[in-house]
């Protein structure tokens, strides 16, 4: 095992992909923080030019949110997406012949990884706070107050949850343009869709089922609030806890993980 988890770790440290999403993610994370930051707006009035609130602040935090999930995903895809796609697939399992070490040690290695990338997203993000805040939030805000330290801890689990999903993804397809593709539509695309679909009247009664669409759940482990707007549809409430949320989408990774690991033991390199 430890053989594989270093040839995995040169492989993943060594491919060019790496740096580049990893550097993308810490300056989207940045240059989001910096437009939260500079812009805050109240939840409570929704005045731009008021003072940011406890939800403005710890909202810097998740800036990043939106699009390193993305990127680690890609990262994840890349995993075995690479490996399949240049012929190295055969050397490295003639190099590590049993299988199940060569998985364990990608899974490692890229839920490690995206994890630092997040943590360090956070980080930067909640720098940009600590710099910039003076006239911009109310006084008695705070990192650590509210849930705000929950919300960066979540960032940093959906971000190593979507990056295992890329990586399953991946694994499965043996295929970079098809888990590419599937990781962009199916939050971008599928899902909103879905919801529009679940919104008829024909389908009211199972309308709820939107609030488990796995990305959307998955978004729930940084949400600042899970109680939901009444006037809103009930297929696009998103009103699940952290834990339910982060279940949910920790669910399909495995199912996938799961899945594309039993392939990989039957399937030819």
């Amino acid at each position: 095992m430890r053989g594989a988890l270093s040839y995995e770790w040169v492989r993943l440290t060594t491919v060019r992909s790496t740096w580049v999403l990893s550097a993308a993610a810490l300056v989207v994370a940045v240059l989001a923080a910096l437009a939260f930051t500079l812009a805050p707006s109240s939840a409570s009035t929704g005045v731009a030019d008021a003072l940011g609130d406890q939800r403005a602040y710890a909202n810097v935090l998740t800036a990043g949110a939106q699009l390193t999930p993305l990127l680690m995903g890609l990262l994840g895809a890349f995993a075995f997406g690479h490996e399949y796609r240049y012929g190295t697939i055969r050397p490295t399992l003639t190099a590590l012949p049993r299988r199940t070490p060569v998985a364990a040690a990608k899974v490692l290695t890229v839920a490690l990884w995206s994890a630092l990338v997040g943590g360090l997203t956070v980080l930067l993000a909640a720098l940009v706070a600590v710099l910039l805040r003076g006239g911009r939030f109310d006084p008695a805000v705070s990192l650590t107050a509210g849930p705000a330290p929950r919300m960066a801890l979540g960032v940093v689990l959906y971000v190593v949850l979507s990056a295992l999903v890329g990586l399953a993804v991946g694994w499965l397809f043996r295929n970079i343009p098809a888990a590419v593709t599937l990781l962009l539509v199916v939050p971008l695309i599928v899902e909103p869709l879905l919801k529009i679909v679940l919104s008829l009247d024909a389908l009211e009664p199972v309308a709820g089922i939107g609030r488990f669409l796995p990305f959307t759940a998955g978004a729930q482990l940084y949400a600042y609030s899970t109680v939901a707007d009444p006037d809103i549809p009930e297929a696009f409430r998103s009103d699940l806890g952290p834990l339910a949320g982060g279940l949910t989408f920790g669910l399909l990774a495995l199912v996938l993980l799961a899945a594309a690991y039993l392939l990989f033991r039957r399937r030819d390199a």
